[in-house]
């Protein structure tokens, strides 16, 4: 017998989860971007959507080909639009190829 996934409810983020939470967002920039101006970016756009938000909670790593950069952000956010907000404008900002 299988298992239909379509059968499991889905979950909506505020069911899951409490807020105020902290939730690290993951960012992976294009291909030879510069790191100091994608760590800027990342602090800007962040710092609109999350007051208090500052440079020393993004960490970032450079691919093993040196290539492209992968951020982590710990973000404490205050609501579910918030996540949403944030996760939008880091989707559509030029130097970010993804959002996890």
């Amino acid at each position: 017998m299988s298992t239909q996934f379509t059968d499991v409810p889905s979950q909506k983020l505020e069911d899951l989860v409490t807020f105020p939470a902290l939730i690290p967002v993951k960012a992976v920039s294009h291909k030879n971007t510069d790191q100091s101006e994608f760590h800027a970016a990342l602090v800007d756009v962040t710092a609109l959507h999350v007051p208090g938000f500052h440079a020393g909670l993004v960490t970032i790593r450079t691919s093993s080909a040196g290539n492209y950069f992968a951020a982590t952000l710990s973000v404490t956010f205050e609501s579910v639009d918030q996540v949403h907000a944030l996760d939008a404008a880091l989707r559509g900002h030029p130097l970010v190829r993804m959002v996890l």
